[in-house]
């Protein structure tokens, strides 16, 4: 069993030491092999947060406290008239709220945005206001620097949804709360006024949604009454056939029964570690299809993704320093959680969020914390839930020990899977998502800068014949599919983009061919945009052998949720051929590409069991030099010769330092 080796393992505040002989060091993230040199240096940018600036900055607004649900563990329960404030928010309210809002994006020149129509209660019982609370949105951040801005619900129990016309509007990202198999579910999941459980209503929504939507959130609360994280898991993935599943501990008073207590704590121990011998027991297929239907903010997924990835969590998340959480009082709030807990509230929204509440938590920095600054967990935690801390001990300063002692155990248990993978299934391991690489000229820019890519597409006039290869070792994502011999040749020929790609050995494994063409320039496309995952003014072309598509993408700013499924509209005069084991292709380039700031470009191969690779996958594009015509070579760090930084964590070539090790955006995981 993978947990056998984590009694094994020393610690100190710089190195996790296991018997075997891996280390990894806590400040690096690096993971090495018995006999490796220790990496550890000097501090790195990532150590000298001096604010805190997300990529996303969010309002939650909470329309209602009413639930038709009374659920065991729902702290939120207890604070419908909580304060004399009223069930239902006022409209007058919003406006308040979303002016905060706006005066918060303006203070963090933020690009993007989303609005949460509420998780104290459940927003379905009134959707009659969602309509009205998106104009006020669109009115009240219509002078915000964001380009785009999503709002909706975001959570639901989908009880109230159980029609076809009303589950047909649920769709990514939202999620839908099940909590396990039947009886695990309907033990802490029923309705109010002793109506019983609501798995049965629930699960018909959830099918009929999955059946439109296989990416749609699932959310399960894992509790003392049921430990057996294997039989939850399974049920969802098998059963359900839940692909973006999350599951996370109750955030509890350690006098509950359902709790993560002293008591308990070496059941949920124990339960994570059979689910990770679970996982590890399949075939690779297997392996990787469970890794891959976990979400990556889910709560062992989280701490797995930051040690492969060399991630470095100053902060635990944005709580109190980022975002705008509204009670239907005005009362503002430090994260979700702490809605409606009275003595808790940060601010009004009338007046905003007092300053000396916001510096309690930018105070908040890892190192500079007691009990905090020499656990070996504390760059992959960030310093633990403060409303749990709260639950706990009544102080944000002070993390809840037990759940300390949780993630310190993941933190092996994560760490022992990324040594297991690298050891018996690396095509796994590197199979999973992995960060993109920033230059230290990045890593010490803000998210305001531009961003260039160190990869480069040159003119390579002396050779016609220039073949890159593709889908070699360490460069499959999201499947296992065999690659060998495929191979891309580039040309720029009289203002086209000319691509041939060599289908290799097993030609119908590919399933269709990809290029992005991303305008670059001042402005067009920032630090920002990357570390948010947004492409503005990306053109994107699909070849597949029935023919060619091009994605139509949302212009709208203001956009709703759910996301509306991309649109591929069919191309028809394109210059495009699809033969036995080759496909050539001729784009014309856009006019904004011509300028001194070039055009970023990159090709992706899409494999028929779900799998792809690309040209890059450590930058999300290369640069095209179009000074010159013919041939085209890939310059970089990820070309033929660029070699890859060596380790046990996730592949990282040279010259390129994990995003997630970037100070100036953080992320905001719950």
């Amino acid at each position: 069993m993978i947990s056998d080796a984590i009694p094994l393992s020393t610690s100190d505040p710089a190195h996790v030491s296991f018997a075997d002989g891996y280390v990894f060091h806590v400040r690096g993230g690096h993971i090495t092999a018995p006999g490796t040199p220790c990496p550890c240096g000097a501090l790195e940018a990532v150590h000298q947060v001096t604010s805190y600036r997300e990529a996303y900055p969010q309002a939650q607004l909470s329309l209602t406290d009413q639930c038709n649900m009374g659920c065991t563990y729902c702290s939120f329960r207890d604070r419908v008239h909580a304060d004399g404030k009223p069930v239902t928010i006022p409209l007058e309210t919003v406006v308040q709220g979303l002016a905060t809002h706006r005066k918060r994006l303006i203070e963090e020149d933020a690009r993007y945005s989303r609005v949460d129509f509420g998780l104290a209660g459940e927003t379905m019982l009134v959707r009659h206001m969602h309509e009205e609370v998106q104009t006020l949105v669109e009115e009240g951040l219509a002078d915000s620097p964001v380009s785009v801005v999503w709002a909706g619900p975001m959570v639901t129990n989908a009880t109230l949804s159980m029609t076809p016309e009303l589950a047909d509007r649920l769709g990514p990202p939202q999620d839908i709360s099940l909590d396990g198999p039947k009886e695990v579910h309907d033990r802490v999941r029923f309705y109010t006024g002793g109506r019983g459980g609501t798995y049965d209503h629930v699960r018909p929504v959830l099918d009929r949604v999955l059946a439109r939507h296989p990416d749609m959130g699932v959310s399960a609360v894992l509790t003392a009454y049921c430990t057996d994280f294997v039989a939850i898991f399974s049920h969802l993935f098998e059963d359900v056939g839940a692909r973006n599943i999350y599951m996370k501990p109750v955030n509890a008073t350690h006098d509950k029964d359902y709790a993560l207590n002293a008591a308990t704590l070496p059941a949920f121990r124990q339960g994570y570690a059979d689910l990770v011998d679970h996982i590890l027991a399949q075939p690779p297929q297997g392996i990787l299809a469970r890794l891959l239907a976990l979400n990556s903010e889910d709560f062992f997924m989280r701490f797995f993704y930051r040690v492969k990835d060399r991630a470095a969590q100053v902060y635990r998340c944005g709580a109190g320093k980022s975002g705008t959480y509204l009670d239907t009082n005005g009362n503002l709030y430090p994260c979700a959680h702490f809605i409606g807990k009275s003595g808790w509230h940060i601010g009004h929204a009338s007046t905003g969020v007092e300053d000396s509440e916001r510096t309690r938590y930018l105070d908040l920095v890892v190192d500079q914390r007691d009990g905090c600054s020499t656990c070996p967990s504390r760059y992959v935690c960030g310093g633990g839930c403060y409303y749990q801390a709260v639950l706990a001990n009544g102080d944000i300063t002070r993390p809840d020990e037990v759940k300390c002692d949780l993630i310190r155990f993941i933190t092996d248990l994560a760490i022992r899977l990324v040594i297991t993978l690298r050891e018996e299934h690396p095509e796994v391991l590197d199979a999973l998502p992995s960060p993109y690489g920033l230059t230290d000229e990045a890593l010490a820019a803000p998210p305001e800068a531009d961003y260039r890519p160190k990869a480069t597409l040159i003119a390579d006039p002396d050779n016609d014949n220039t073949a890159i290869p593709l889908g070699t070792a360490g460069r499959l994502r999201g499947g296992l599919a065999t690659s060998a011999g495929l191979r891309a040749r580039l040309a720029l020929d009289n203002g086209r983009l000319a691509v041939g790609l060599d289908l290799g050995d097993t030609p119908n494994a590919v399933r269709a061919v990809r290029v992005l063409l991303q305008p670059l320039g001042s402005g067009s496309f920032t630090l920002h945009d990357l570390a948010a995952q947004q492409w503005p003014g990306e053109d994107q072309w699909s070849f597949a052998r029935d023919g060619a598509s091009r994605l139509n993408l949302p212009t709208a700013r203001f956009r709703r949720v759910p996301h509306p499924d991309p649109v591929w509209e069919d191309i028809e005069d394109v210059d495009f051929s699809w033969e036995a084991d080759q496909v050539r292709l001729r784009l014309p380039l856009p006019a904004h590409g011509e300028t001194g700031a070039g055009l970023g470009v990159n090709v992706f191969v899409d494999f028929a069991d779900g799998g792809w690779t690309a040209l890059t996958l450590h930058e999300p594009f290369a640069v095209l030099d179009r000074s010159r015509t013919g041939a085209l070579r890939l310059s970089g760090p990820e070309a033929l010769t660029g070699p890859e930084s060596a380790g046990v964590n996730g592949r990282m070539p040279a010259g390129l330092t994990p995003i997630g090790r970037w100070a100036g955006l953080q992320g905001n995981t719950c």
